[in-house]
This record gives C-alpha cells, structure tokens and sequence, in this order.
C-alpha cells in the first residue's frame, strides 16, 4: 500500500500483470546507459498495470532522454508503456490535492494556458469539484486545446501524484 512516505517521482504504465518485469525492465535500461541515472527503488502500487519509482535524476529530464534512447531503439522496451514525471505526492483528500496544487502554480506564470489530465483510481472523490478545486489554484487560465502546461494529477488510492508538465514530458513509450 502506498503512503505519502513513498515520494516516488516516475509513474509507470505496463501491461496486464507485467509489474515486477515492468520495474526490472526499467532498472535494466537505467542500468545499460548512466545518463539515466540511477533507479532508487520501483514498486507495485497494489493496482492493475501501475508501478512507481524513484530516480536520481530529474523525473521530466529522465522521461525526455529515455523517449530519445527508446525512438532509437524501440526494441529494448517489452513491458512498459508510458511514464510520467510525479513532481509532488500527497495525501488524496481536496485538503492535500488543494495545497499540492497550489506548490505547483508557483511554476506557472499568469497568462499561461494550462489543461487538468485528473486519473483517479481506487477513490470516491468527486470529479467535478476536483476539477474546481485543482483549476482555481492556478493564475493561468483553462485551456483544453492550445495549452502550455499540462497539470497531471495521478489518484493511487491514499495518495496523488501531481505533475506540471510540458507536452514533451508526457512519454508513452509503446502502444499495448
């Protein structure tokens, strides 16, 4: 079970069933290139086709050179499916997701655009009023078509990981 303790900052999509090789996938394409970094630690998160982990280097700059190393030589990629960079973990209650979001729109300047990509997975939270309550936290405005930004907001049952990214940083390594 995942707790806020686990300040994973990688989320990782694999296939069906595939999440212990997902996470030896992973630490072996680390391993065979030092650019990378190094892979603290990966684990399954108790749901379907998602794993979590922590890398050395920066979580965007990591997901950027990777998407680069797999269109060069898409071979080496068996399991893993996507992965997305996890600026800050917090408890998923709108009090925790509010505050993360918050620390989040200090990287945001007012005139740009942004768009919300909210997954929830394992809660009862509302959509709706999560929407709400993560868009009025930032000073750019909503755009779901010509954005700058993208807020990802990843729900894992007790905890959340949020994202500001750019599009590039959004890495889908393989369609399943």
């Amino acid at each position: 079970m995942l707790s806020v303790n686990d300040e994973f900052n990688l989320l990782i999509s694999c296939r069906r069933f595939q999440e212990a090789e997902s996470c030896q996938e992973l630490r072996r394409i680390i391993d065979e290139d030092p650019t990378l970094g190094t892979l603290e630690w990966c684990k399954m998160t108790g749901i379907t086709c998602l794993v979590v982990g922590k890398i050395s280097l920066d979580a965007h700059e990591f997901v950027i050179k990777l998407n680069k190393i797999v269109h060069r030589m898409p071979w080496i990629i068996k399991d893993l499916l996507k992965i997305h960079p996890i600026d800050l973990v917090v408890e998923s209650t709108f009090d925790g997701i509010r505050a993360g979001s918050k620390k989040l729109a200090k990287g945001m300047t007012k005139s740009a655009k942004f768009r919300v990509n909210l997954n929830r997975r394992d809660t009862g939270l509302d959509r709706d009023k999560l929407l709400h309550e993560i868009a009025t936290q930032f000073p750019g405005k909503v755009d779901l078509e010509a954005y700058d930004w993208v807020v990802g907001v990843e729900i894992l049952g007790p905890v959340t990981g949020l994202a500001l990214l750019r599009e590039d940083e959004i890495v889908t390594l393989r369609r399943p």
